[in-house]
């Protein structure tokens, strides 16, 4: 009973915080004005979803413009991931990893039109596209300041899509990992560790490239392609810089012997990290290995990725690289996306630097 009184006491002290609508109620309220909008969260977070049709409605006014400055790229002919329209020389900024195949870019109107690619920026997984369209509306970026944890956010697509709306959970943190996906690394299958500079083959893992290749355990690799190893870190980055289905050729010494073997690298079988059987997925194949993200909750697809991150005000704050746990959507910070756009430009014969 007595557990009852106090939590009795602590509705009625909600619903009047509320206001006229009753604390059951409240997920119907709706601000006044898209100025109080982050007021009225701040004030009714414990009772109200984030992506409830009062609160997009309440946020919708803010994504027009984001959103016309939003694009579809496609990998040969199918959605890979979003991007954003960075001047009206059809520059566009997106995710990197995805763009595999023939790419090209669907404006806000339908239309596809042939893009190229200007630059890559490895580290944050952002890309640089040239696309051939007329009228395409540059974004509005906030620079500067980075919105707090708990601030209000939004993601964005085409066509004034509201995606999802959510909260930025922490402040700009680096994320430790690789920088390729697994699956889309090289495998040769070895053991490495023995003798000067680690290069000596320790093991073969079974029906790998490397015993389909002839390679034995007390092998050492000598080079790779043409190119002599010093070590085993040389070694991994050699292999793992190709795809799979790529044959390599590799030096190696038996004994004292010397012999040159080729092999076909295969997919090594990756499996899925503890978090990711809490659900929330798919997940992004790279969502590692970023220098600084604005981590978020606002739930967003893996080939919605590339798109616009903005605040209660319309302006862009980052750009979603990677949909990475259950509750966790990664953006790379506006200020980090302007200066890998500005570096990617400027290194571009063809192109002249965002203004």
């Amino acid at each position: 009973m007595k557990r009852i009184c106090y939590i009795l006491p602590l509705f009625l002290v909600v619903g009047s915080l509320v206001g006229p609508q009753s604390a059951w109620g409240a997920e119907d309220a709706q601000p006044e004005e898209p100025g109080r909008l982050e007021r009225f969260w701040t004030r009714n977070w414990s009772l109200h979803s984030t992506n409830t049709a009062s609160v997009k409605s309440a946020f919708q006014p803010a994504v027009s413009e984001a959103s016309a400055a939003t694009v579809r790229i496609l990998a040969d002919g199918k959605p890979a991931v979003l991007g954003v329209v960075l001047d009206d020389r059809g520059h566009v900024i997106t995710k990197a990893s995805e763009l595999l195949g023939e790419l090209s870019c669907q404006t806000g109107d339908g239309v596809d039109h042939p893009s190229v690619l200007v630059g890559v920026d490895e580290i944050h997984d952002l890309a640089v596209l040239k696309v051939d369209a007329k009228g395409l509306r540059p974004a509005v970026w906030r620079t500067g300041d980075v919105p707090p944890p708990g601030s209000l956010i939004a993601s964005v697509a085409p066509q004034d899509e509201l995606l999802s709306v959510g909260v930025v959970s922490s402040e700009p943190r680096a994320i430790g990992g690789p920088t390729e996906p697994e699956e889309r690394r090289g495998w040769l299958g070895v053991g490495l560790g023995d003798g000067e500079g680690g290069l000596g083959i320790t093991g073969v893992d079974r029906d790998s490239p490397a015993v389909k290749a002839g390679i034995r355990p007390g092998d050492r690799i000598v080079g790779i392609d043409g190119v002599a190893m010093k070590d085993y870190e040389q070694v991994i980055k050699a292999v793992g810089v190709h795809v799979p289905g790529r044959t390599i050729r590799l030096a190696l010494r038996r004994g004292d012997k010397e012999l040159e073997v080729t092999a076909t690298l295969g997919k090594r079988y990756t499996y899925p990290l503890p978090q990711d059987h809490w659900g929330g997925g798919p997940f992004s194949a790279r969502r590692s290995g970023f220098p600084s993200v604005l981590p978020h909750d606002s739930v967003v697809h893996p080939s919605e990725c590339g798109g616009p991150l903005v605040d209660t005000d319309g302006k862009i704050v980052g750009i979603n690289i990677a949909r990475a746990l259950r509750v966790t959507t990664y953006a790379i910070p506006a200020n980090a996306v302007l200066e890998v756009s500005k570096r990617l430009l400027a290194a571009s014969p063809t192109s002249m630097p965002v203004p």
